[in-house]
Protein backbone atom coordinates (compact mmCIF):
# COMPACT_ATOMS: atom_id res chain seq x y z
CA UNK A 1 0.00 0.00 0.00
CA UNK A 2 0.95 3.66 -0.29
CA UNK A 3 2.12 4.12 3.20
CA UNK A 4 1.46 7.39 3.62
CA UNK A 5 2.99 8.97 0.48
CA UNK A 6 1.13 11.68 -0.90
CA UNK A 7 0.33 9.67 -3.99
CA UNK A 8 -2.76 9.06 -6.51
CA UNK A 9 -1.87 5.29 -6.29
CA UNK A 10 -3.03 2.84 -3.37
CA UNK A 11 0.62 1.58 -3.89
CA UNK A 12 4.29 2.20 -3.89
CA UNK A 13 5.79 -0.13 -6.18
CA UNK A 14 8.13 1.28 -8.56
CA UNK A 15 8.68 -1.03 -11.62
CA UNK A 16 11.24 1.79 -12.60
CA UNK A 17 13.27 0.22 -9.76
CA UNK A 18 12.97 -3.39 -10.95
CA UNK A 19 10.31 -5.98 -9.23
CA UNK A 20 10.77 -9.96 -8.27
CA UNK A 21 8.41 -12.18 -9.42
CA UNK A 22 5.97 -11.96 -6.42
CA UNK A 23 5.78 -8.32 -6.79
CA UNK A 24 4.90 -8.38 -10.37
CA UNK A 25 1.81 -10.24 -9.55
CA UNK A 26 0.88 -6.88 -7.13
CA UNK A 27 1.99 -4.22 -9.13
CA UNK A 28 -0.55 -5.81 -12.18
CA UNK A 29 -3.18 -6.44 -9.50
CA UNK A 30 -3.03 -3.47 -7.41
CA UNK A 31 -2.71 -1.00 -10.75
CA UNK A 32 -5.91 -2.82 -11.60
CA UNK A 33 -7.57 -2.38 -8.87
CA UNK A 34 -6.72 1.30 -8.77
CA UNK A 35 -7.77 1.52 -11.94
CA UNK A 36 -11.48 0.32 -11.09
CA UNK A 37 -14.34 2.55 -11.34
CA UNK A 38 -12.69 5.14 -14.03
CA UNK A 39 -15.57 7.95 -14.04
CA UNK A 40 -16.87 7.63 -10.09
CA UNK A 41 -16.11 10.21 -7.84
CA UNK A 42 -14.88 13.20 -10.54
CA UNK A 43 -14.08 16.58 -9.24
CA UNK A 44 -16.54 18.66 -10.40
CA UNK A 45 -14.74 21.54 -12.09
CA UNK A 46 -13.10 18.73 -14.47
CA UNK A 47 -13.73 18.95 -18.31
CA UNK A 48 -13.43 15.32 -19.80
CA UNK A 49 -13.22 15.45 -23.79
CA UNK A 50 -11.57 13.39 -26.63
CA UNK A 51 -8.90 14.97 -28.51
CA UNK A 52 -10.35 16.36 -31.72
CA UNK A 53 -7.94 18.31 -34.00
CA UNK A 54 -8.44 19.00 -37.38
CA UNK A 55 -4.71 20.41 -37.70
CA UNK A 56 -3.60 16.61 -37.09
CA UNK A 57 -3.18 15.26 -40.38
CA UNK A 58 -0.81 18.26 -41.54
CA UNK A 59 1.22 17.86 -38.46
CA UNK A 60 1.99 14.08 -38.15
CA UNK A 61 4.81 14.42 -40.40
CA UNK A 62 6.65 16.36 -37.88
CA UNK A 63 6.39 13.35 -35.46
CA UNK A 64 8.45 10.55 -35.52
CA UNK A 65 7.38 7.17 -37.57
CA UNK A 66 8.92 4.97 -35.05
CA UNK A 67 7.16 6.20 -32.01
CA UNK A 68 4.40 4.37 -30.71
CA UNK A 69 0.39 5.42 -31.37
CA UNK A 70 0.51 6.98 -27.55
CA UNK A 71 3.39 9.01 -28.50
CA UNK A 72 2.66 10.07 -31.89
CA UNK A 73 -0.40 11.92 -30.39
CA UNK A 74 1.22 12.99 -27.73
CA UNK A 75 3.48 14.93 -30.53
CA UNK A 76 0.35 15.54 -32.14
CA UNK A 77 -1.14 16.99 -28.89
CA UNK A 78 2.02 19.34 -28.69
CA UNK A 79 2.08 20.86 -31.89
CA UNK A 80 -1.71 21.23 -32.19
CA UNK A 81 -1.89 23.47 -29.15
CA UNK A 82 -2.95 27.08 -29.65
CA UNK A 83 0.32 28.54 -28.88
CA UNK A 84 -0.50 32.18 -30.00
CA UNK A 85 -3.44 32.32 -27.59
CA UNK A 86 -1.32 30.88 -24.76
CA UNK A 87 1.39 33.54 -25.74
CA UNK A 88 -1.58 35.90 -25.59
CA UNK A 89 -2.20 34.61 -22.16
CA UNK A 90 0.90 34.66 -20.74
CA UNK A 91 3.13 36.81 -22.39
CA UNK A 92 6.26 35.62 -22.85
CA UNK A 93 6.35 32.01 -22.58
CA UNK A 94 8.81 30.41 -19.64
CA UNK A 95 8.91 26.94 -19.74
CA UNK A 96 9.53 24.36 -16.79
CA UNK A 97 9.64 21.22 -17.91
CA UNK A 98 9.78 17.95 -14.85
CA UNK A 99 11.19 14.77 -16.04
CA UNK A 100 12.49 16.22 -19.33
CA UNK A 101 14.92 13.16 -20.29
CA UNK A 102 17.32 13.99 -22.66
CA UNK A 103 15.61 17.42 -22.82
CA UNK A 104 14.11 16.59 -26.59
CA UNK A 105 10.60 17.99 -26.05
CA UNK A 106 12.36 21.76 -25.22
CA UNK A 107 13.37 21.55 -28.68
CA UNK A 108 10.42 20.36 -30.42
CA UNK A 109 7.56 22.61 -28.50
CA UNK A 110 10.31 25.39 -29.53
CA UNK A 111 9.37 24.22 -33.09
CA UNK A 112 5.39 23.57 -32.64
CA UNK A 113 5.15 27.01 -31.06
CA UNK A 114 6.53 28.69 -33.53
CA UNK A 115 9.74 30.01 -31.99
CA UNK A 116 7.61 31.17 -28.66
CA UNK A 117 9.50 29.90 -26.13
CA UNK A 118 11.37 32.52 -24.26
CA UNK A 119 12.86 30.11 -21.91
CA UNK A 120 13.10 26.34 -20.48
CA UNK A 121 14.49 25.21 -17.74
CA UNK A 122 14.01 20.98 -17.91
CA UNK A 123 14.90 19.03 -14.71
CA UNK A 124 15.66 15.41 -14.47
CA UNK A 125 16.87 12.95 -11.86
CA UNK A 126 19.47 12.04 -13.98
CA UNK A 127 22.33 14.32 -16.32
CA UNK A 128 22.04 13.61 -19.99
CA UNK A 129 24.71 13.99 -22.16
CA UNK A 130 23.13 16.24 -24.90
CA UNK A 131 21.94 18.92 -22.69
CA UNK A 132 25.32 20.92 -23.38
CA UNK A 133 24.57 20.51 -26.68
CA UNK A 134 20.92 22.49 -26.64
CA UNK A 135 22.11 24.65 -24.34
CA UNK A 136 24.53 25.62 -26.95
CA UNK A 137 22.13 25.46 -29.56
CA UNK A 138 19.09 27.64 -27.46
CA UNK A 139 20.97 29.73 -25.50
CA UNK A 140 17.34 30.21 -23.39
CA UNK A 141 17.27 26.29 -21.92
CA UNK A 142 18.66 25.44 -18.55
CA UNK A 143 18.96 21.77 -17.23
CA UNK A 144 18.84 20.96 -13.65
CA UNK A 145 19.36 17.84 -12.37
CA UNK A 146 17.06 16.91 -9.39
CA UNK A 147 14.30 14.47 -8.41
CA UNK A 148 11.06 15.63 -9.09
CA UNK A 149 9.76 15.73 -5.65
CA UNK A 150 12.23 18.67 -4.96
CA UNK A 151 11.49 21.69 -7.32
CA UNK A 152 10.17 24.10 -5.06
CA UNK A 153 13.83 25.91 -5.11
CA UNK A 154 14.54 25.61 -8.68
CA UNK A 155 11.19 26.99 -10.44
CA UNK A 156 12.42 30.37 -11.86
CA UNK A 157 10.02 32.95 -10.90
CA UNK A 158 8.95 34.02 -13.92
CA UNK A 159 7.92 30.77 -14.65
CA UNK A 160 4.07 30.59 -16.45
CA UNK A 161 4.01 26.95 -18.40
CA UNK A 162 4.28 23.73 -16.38
CA UNK A 163 4.83 20.58 -18.28
CA UNK A 164 5.22 17.12 -18.32
CA UNK A 165 5.41 14.33 -20.84
CA UNK A 166 4.97 10.87 -19.94
CA UNK A 167 7.19 11.82 -16.55
CA UNK A 168 4.03 11.33 -13.44
CA UNK A 169 3.16 8.01 -13.62
CA UNK A 170 7.08 7.69 -12.84
CA UNK A 171 6.72 9.75 -9.41
CA UNK A 172 6.76 7.61 -5.91
CA UNK A 173 4.63 10.92 -4.92
CA UNK A 174 2.69 12.71 -7.72
CA UNK A 175 0.30 14.60 -5.45
CA UNK A 176 3.61 16.14 -3.73
CA UNK A 177 4.64 17.09 -7.05
CA UNK A 178 1.56 19.00 -8.09
CA UNK A 179 1.38 20.59 -4.53
CA UNK A 180 4.37 22.24 -4.82
CA UNK A 181 3.12 23.69 -8.45
CA UNK A 182 0.05 24.87 -6.48
CA UNK A 183 2.02 26.37 -3.83
CA UNK A 184 3.82 28.49 -6.75
CA UNK A 185 0.73 29.44 -8.40
CA UNK A 186 -0.94 30.72 -4.79
CA UNK A 187 2.57 32.92 -4.28
CA UNK A 188 2.45 34.49 -7.78
CA UNK A 189 -1.20 34.54 -8.26
CA UNK A 190 -0.68 35.61 -12.41
CA UNK A 191 -2.12 33.14 -15.25
CA UNK A 192 -0.28 29.82 -15.25
CA UNK A 193 -0.55 26.92 -17.49
CA UNK A 194 0.03 23.23 -16.87
CA UNK A 195 0.37 20.43 -19.46
CA UNK A 196 0.56 17.09 -18.39
CA UNK A 197 0.41 13.91 -20.61
CA UNK A 198 0.48 10.59 -19.18
CA UNK A 199 -0.56 6.72 -19.98
CA UNK A 200 -4.19 6.19 -19.34
CA UNK A 201 -5.62 2.88 -17.81
CA UNK A 202 -5.74 0.81 -20.71
CA UNK A 203 -1.50 0.63 -21.28
CA UNK A 204 -1.79 -1.49 -17.71
CA UNK A 205 -1.77 -4.31 -20.20
CA UNK A 206 0.08 -2.91 -23.20
CA UNK A 207 3.02 -1.61 -20.59
CA UNK A 208 2.97 -3.67 -18.41
CA UNK A 209 5.81 -2.89 -16.11
CA UNK A 210 5.92 0.56 -16.13
CA UNK A 211 6.76 3.28 -13.76
CA UNK A 212 4.46 3.00 -10.82
CA UNK A 213 0.73 3.88 -12.41
CA UNK A 214 -1.52 4.53 -14.55
CA UNK A 215 -4.80 7.53 -14.62
CA UNK A 216 -7.90 7.22 -14.95
CA UNK A 217 -10.79 10.51 -14.74
CA UNK A 218 -10.99 9.14 -10.99
CA UNK A 219 -7.54 9.59 -9.91
CA UNK A 220 -6.59 12.74 -11.77
CA UNK A 221 -9.91 14.34 -9.89
CA UNK A 222 -7.04 13.73 -6.85
CA UNK A 223 -4.66 16.33 -8.51
CA UNK A 224 -7.84 18.46 -9.88
CA UNK A 225 -8.67 19.06 -5.86
CA UNK A 226 -5.42 20.66 -5.18
CA UNK A 227 -6.07 23.57 -7.40
CA UNK A 228 -9.24 26.16 -6.65
CA UNK A 229 -12.16 27.95 -8.63
CA UNK A 230 -9.77 30.23 -9.60
CA UNK A 231 -8.44 27.11 -12.16
CA UNK A 232 -9.61 25.89 -15.54
CA UNK A 233 -9.21 21.73 -15.80
CA UNK A 234 -9.76 20.08 -19.46
CA UNK A 235 -9.14 16.52 -19.72
CA UNK A 236 -8.47 15.31 -23.23
CA UNK A 237 -8.18 11.72 -24.13
CA UNK A 238 -6.07 10.73 -26.68
CA UNK A 239 -6.46 7.53 -29.25
CA UNK A 240 -8.88 4.80 -28.44
CA UNK A 241 -9.66 0.97 -29.57
CA UNK A 242 -7.52 0.59 -32.62
CA UNK A 243 -4.75 2.35 -31.26
CA UNK A 244 -4.41 -0.24 -28.31
CA UNK A 245 -4.36 -2.96 -30.74
CA UNK A 246 -2.17 -1.80 -32.92
CA UNK A 247 0.60 -1.18 -29.89
CA UNK A 248 -0.01 -4.61 -28.72
CA UNK A 249 0.57 -5.78 -32.19
CA UNK A 250 3.44 -3.74 -32.87
CA UNK A 251 5.20 -3.51 -29.34
CA UNK A 252 3.23 -5.13 -26.66
CA UNK A 253 3.72 -8.31 -27.97
CA UNK A 254 7.11 -8.86 -29.91
CA UNK A 255 8.80 -6.98 -27.27
CA UNK A 256 8.03 -7.27 -23.65
CA UNK A 257 6.34 -11.36 -24.11
CA UNK A 258 8.06 -12.70 -26.91
CA UNK A 259 11.46 -10.69 -26.47
CA UNK A 260 12.20 -10.04 -30.01
CA UNK A 261 13.45 -6.73 -32.03
CA UNK A 262 9.92 -4.41 -32.51
CA UNK A 263 8.32 -5.83 -36.14
CA UNK A 264 7.76 -2.16 -37.42
CA UNK A 265 11.41 -1.98 -37.93
CA UNK A 266 11.08 -4.20 -40.54
CA UNK A 267 8.93 -1.98 -42.92
CA UNK A 268 8.66 1.39 -41.47
CA UNK A 269 6.27 3.04 -44.03
CA UNK A 270 3.72 0.06 -43.87
CA UNK A 271 3.95 0.68 -39.98
CA UNK A 272 3.24 4.59 -40.25
CA UNK A 273 0.34 4.23 -42.67
CA UNK A 274 -1.38 1.76 -39.81
CA UNK A 275 -0.72 4.35 -37.24
CA UNK A 276 -2.39 7.26 -39.85
CA UNK A 277 -5.55 4.78 -40.21
CA UNK A 278 -6.28 3.61 -36.13
CA UNK A 279 -5.52 7.85 -35.77
CA UNK A 280 -8.22 8.77 -37.83
CA UNK A 281 -10.53 6.06 -36.71
CA UNK A 282 -10.36 6.65 -33.12
CA UNK A 283 -10.85 10.20 -33.44
CA UNK A 284 -13.37 9.72 -35.01
CA UNK A 285 -14.74 6.99 -32.77
CA UNK A 286 -14.14 8.63 -29.45
CA UNK A 287 -12.96 6.04 -26.65
CA UNK A 288 -14.04 6.36 -22.76
CA UNK A 289 -10.75 4.21 -22.59
CA UNK A 290 -8.16 6.31 -24.19
CA UNK A 291 -4.68 5.22 -24.52
CA UNK A 292 -2.99 8.38 -23.07
CA UNK A 293 -4.51 11.68 -21.22
CA UNK A 294 -3.78 15.08 -21.70
CA UNK A 295 -4.59 17.03 -18.46
CA UNK A 296 -4.45 21.16 -18.95
CA UNK A 297 -4.82 23.53 -15.78
CA UNK A 298 -5.45 26.75 -16.25
CA UNK A 299 -5.00 28.85 -13.35
CA UNK A 300 -5.64 32.54 -12.89
CA UNK A 301 -6.71 33.06 -15.89
CA UNK A 302 -7.89 36.41 -17.81
CA UNK A 303 -9.32 34.51 -21.07
CA UNK A 304 -10.54 31.22 -22.08
CA UNK A 305 -8.42 29.24 -24.45
CA UNK A 306 -9.84 25.72 -24.30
Amino acid sequence: MSQNLKSSSIHNLNADRGLGFIDKFKYIFLNWLNNLSPYEDLDQHISIEPFKNDLWRKEIVNTYKESSVGRRLSDLFWRTLPWEKIEGELGRVHVFDTGCGHGNYGARLMDASGGRLTSYTGIDAKERDNWQVLKEKFPNFNFIKTKSDDISSYIPKDTNLFITQSAIEHFDEDLLFFERIRDFIKETQKPVIQIHLFPAAATLPLYLFHGLRQYTPRTVSKIARLFDDKSNIHLFGLGGEKGKRLHFKYFTWPLLILRQKATWSKNVGRYDKEVREVIEYDINHPSKSPIFWALIIHSNPKKEIW
